[in-house]
């Protein structure tokens, strides 16, 4: 079978895609949650992505590995336990991709998100980096689409 014989069927199979999957990305709906793979200046990464979260916001505790720092910010959040904390502005993050999608360019925080990696490396046996809000989910038209635990860019 030649190549040009080829064509033809491959043309036809992938006209059957849906346009809205193409360039989407799986989401683990572990632990009831909507975790994503992607990366922070070029190193794999996950993340949580929460309809519930007006910050994004990244482990301390892994901004080592990931090349970036903080510094000082006014701001605190109040946590789903009602624990408010102290959130610091992320320095130093040149990339933040999910799937082909570059979301950098927003303001991102950093804090202690220990118990809460913990908690869905127990559970999801991954280990989040970041928690993305809703200001970059919709500045970017990421779309999470629970029924077919897709996300992707509108």
């Amino acid at each position: 079978m030649n190549s040009k014989s080829l064509l033809i069927p491959l043309l036809l199979l992938v006209s059957c895609i849906p346009v809205d999957q193409i360039g989407s990305v799986h989401i683990d709906t572990a632990c009831n949650l909507c975790i994503v793979e992607g990366e922070i200046n070029g190193k794999k990464a996950y993340f949580i992505m929460d309809t519930g979260a007006g910050l994004t916001t990244f482990d301390i505790n892994q901004a080592k590995y990931f090349g970036f720092t903080s510094t000082e910010s006014d701001l605190s959040v109040n946590a789903f336990n009602n624990n408010v904390a102290p959130i610091q502005q992320a320095v130093g993050i040149i990339s933040i991709r999910i799937n082909e999608v570059d979301i950098t360019g927003d303001i991102m925080y950093t804090t202690n998100l220990s118990n809460l990696v913990k908690y869905i490396q127990t559970c999801a046996n991954k280990r989040i980096s970041g928690i993305i809000g809703v200001p970059i989910m919709k500045r970017h038209g990421l779309v999470i689409d629970l029924t077919s635990n897709r996300l992707y860019k509108n």
